[in-house]
């Protein structure tokens, strides 16, 4: 190597060295770039795809939340009810049904109460709507086509099956992992949620509700993050609940990474896990936890994105340095290659050939004399054997004068020369012995001037590239800046957003105190409808002893008048003896008849009354129930709204995330500024060096006389 080396022109090892320097610094440089790129696009991309995690599975978790609202009403009603003393079982269906109708995405709903915990003992009451054959209260509705039908669940040791015990055990909601059921010849992806049952304080069973999975893994399915990769969903027991691929649907995970998956589900913590491979394509895949409010449960998101959709970006950029450092080192070593042409390669090698035929004794002009640089130095050291030997040879030939002439000439061109005229050529005749002399001497003040001019014009052409390169340069600065202050903007824009959005939640979260406000006022006016039914049964108890009484004057009545009529007959027996018999006879008789029409009046009065008690009572629990109906819409409103106040806050947090990227990036864009307006003060100076190059190469008259 040091021997090809050796052997090249002085153009070829500038070139090599300064290629081999511009190559490393360049290569240094990109490397720096290129891992700074593909780390900031890989933490945006985990950015992106935790946040779009985050969106769906909100979403997932207010499809969930929804059913589980309403299974958790219908286990309330059913435990009111039985708590209020309405044990029938008719009743208890129609609650189950209405549900069931209500819910567009429920299979079916049913509940399972402890044996003789419903209506008394369940003997004897295998006939009764909803009830197994030894009388246990276990309906089950069922949704087919819109059609609903209703059937006891008879299924062999149900009340040990985990659709019962989780919830009866717990005291709490809860989801069943998801199971395959054949509703009409056709395998269904379905879950079941259960609430216990509560009469008091005393949990009589479980109601629960089956909820088909099919539309939220259609839907997962549908969407393709980042354009190619893929949204799944794992249940708690990391059984798959939406996969692209069918066959997997209910079937544990068994993928790479299984134990970061059971990690994040039992943390609760979203993980990123890279280069992983699937199906033989490395794939970044985000696990997002999605914790199940009131049913003590956490499933996860699963979303996978290939590596090579995340780093295509950073290959772009990468492809973009190499072709243009390529361009730069072309560039560069093409200057280099032309410069050291020009301004070195090729008066050494005028200088060496001048040399040379020295050397075989031929007189001839040394070129570069001029020059005060090393090649000057050897022009002159040359020129001094020259003259030497040409002194030699023409001591006893050349005579006084024709020296005078020749030494006159030579020193007026030589003066002309030291003060740059390379036009000033010798016209004097010489003698025959020095015609050589004078014309090597013109043809090397040709040559200077030839060579000047071509530096000159280098000059020229390296000032209008480092004045384009300035110009390019500042342009990129400018634009730079631009995109600077845009990404500020954005950041700015950002910020506002985030305040925009804890607003939002600031006044969900009013509003859902407000909701337990009216919770509280519904709940007291119920209070108050029930003692008013307590009063009213009181009253209708009362107007029950006042029809005895009544009943009772009626036959005192009936009894005093009978009796009247016997004094009458025996005062007429008694003639006139008992005539004053006959008149108070005759005054308790009317009396008799009064008492019987103003008890008559009396029951009159108090049947209406009885009645109004009757209508008063429905009206008064007609209230209650709507009270009821009332405290249960506004409790899921207010769950609605603890929702919502979660998920802007959960959106808060992702835009804050978005604004600290969006700020890393204005940083770093405000750094590329900083180095562009390095380069562009780097051609600047440049420009100077050519300008100054350029004067000093106008010091030198080449125009011709």
């Amino acid at each position: 190597m040091k021997n090809i080396f050796d052997r090249m022109h002085i153009a070829g090892k500038l070139m090599t060295v300064a290629g081999l320097a511009i190559t490393l610094l360049l290569l240094l440089g990109f490397s720096s770039v290129v891992i700074e790129t593909r780390s900031t696009v890989g933490k945006l991309s985990d950015e992106a795809a935790i946040a779009q995690a985050d969106a769906e599975g909100n979403q997932v978790k207010t499809d969930i939340a929804a059913f589980e609202a309403t299974a958790r009403a219908m286990s309330s009603a059913l435990g009111k009810m039985h708590a209020n003393g309405t044990h029938d079982r008719g009743v208890a269906l129609a609650v189950l049904k209405t549900d069931l109708l209500q819910s567009k995405t429920a299979l079916g709903s049913w509940t399972m109460i402890l044996p003789d915990q419903w209506d008394g003992p369940d003997a004897g009451k295998s006939g009764a709507p909803g009830s197994t054959s030894n009388g246990n209260f276990t309906p089950y509705w069922v949704k087919v086509n819109g059609v609903v039908t209703q059937s006891p669940l008879n299924e062999p040791g149900a009340y040990e099956k985990p659709y019962f015990r989780r919830a009866y055990d717990s005291g709490k909601g809860a989801i069943v992992e998801p199971y395959a059921y054949d509703v009409n010849g056709k395998s269904l992806m379905m879950t079941s949620i259960a609430h216990p049952v509560r009469s008091g304080e005393r949990v009589i069973g479980v109601a629960g509700m089956d909820m088909e999975l099919g539309s939220i893994s259609e839907r997962l399915g549908a969407l393709h993050p980042f354009g190619d990769g893929r949204v799944m969903l794992l249940s708690s027991g990391a059984s798959w609940v939406a996969n692209p691929d069918p066959a997997q649907l209910g079937k544990l995970y068994a993928g790479p990474g299984l134990d970061e998956v059971r990690a994040a589900l039992a943390s609760g913590k979203t993980k990123v896990l890279t280069d992983l491979d699937v199906n033989g394509v490395p794939t970044r895949r985000v696990i997002k936890p999605l914790t199940l409010d009131n049913l003590n449960a956490t499933w996860a998101l699963v979303l996978d994105i290939p590596e090579a959709t995340v780093g295509a970006p950073a290959r772009a950029i990468v492809w973009q340095l190499v072709l243009g450092g390529i361009v730069i080192v072309g560039a560069v070593l093409a200057s280099l290659f032309f410069a050291a042409r020009n301004i070195i390669g090729r008066p050494i090698s005028g200088l060496s050939e001048a040399v040379d035929r020295l050397a075989g004794g031929e007189d001839c002009a040394i070129p570069q004399l001029a020059r005060r640089d090393e090649i000057g130095t050897m022009a002159r050291a040359a020129d001094v054997f020259r003259q030497a030997a040409v002194s030699r040879a023409e001591a006893d030939q050349r005579a006084a004068e024709e020296q005078r002439v020749v030494t006159t000439s030579i020193g007026a061109g030589l003066d002309a020369l030291t003060r740059g005229d390379l036009t000033a050529e010798i016209t004097t005749p010489f003698p025959a012995a020095y015609a050589a002399l004078k014309n090597n001497f013109n043809a090397a003040i040709g040559e200077l001037r030839r060579m000047i001019g071509a530096v000159a014009t280098s000059a020229g052409g390296i000032r209008s590239g480092s004045l384009e390169i300035a110009q390019a340069s500042e342009d990129l600065a400018r634009r730079t800046e631009a995109n600077a202050a845009s990404l500020e903007e954005a950041s700015a824009a950002l910020t506002q957003i985030d305040q925009r959005l804890k607003t939002s939640a600031t006044a969900a979260t009013q509003t859902v105190s407000r909701a337990d406000e009216a919770l509280r006022t519904v709940s007291s006016g119920r209070a108050t409808a029930g003692e008013a039914v307590a009063a009213m049964d009181r009253v209708s108890e009362s107007a029950k002893g006042i029809d005895e009484v009544i009943e009772g004057v009626d036959k005192i009545a009936f009894q005093t008048r009978v009796l009247a009529m016997n004094a009458a007959v025996e005062a007429g027996r008694a003639g006139d003896a008992g005539r004053g018999f006959a008149v108070v006879a005759d005054l308790v008789t009317a009396l008799a008849m009064r008492a019987e029409e103003e008890a008559k009046r009396a029951r009159d009065q108090l049947t209406v009354t009885q009645s109004d008690i009757v209508t008063a009572v429905d009206a008064v629990r007609r209230v209650d129930s709507t009270f009821e109906t009332i405290s249960g819409g506004v409790g899921e409103v207010h769950m609605l709204l603890g929702e919502m106040a979660k998920d802007n806050q959960a959106q808060s947090t992702a835009i804050s995330q978005i604004s600290v990227a969006v700020a890393t990036m204005d940083q770093s864009t405000q750094q590329n500024a900083a180095m562009v307006e390095e380069t562009s003060a780097a051609a600047r100076n440049l420009t100077t060096e050519a300008i100054s190059l350029n004067d000093q190469a106008a010091r030198f008259e080449t125009r011709g006389r």
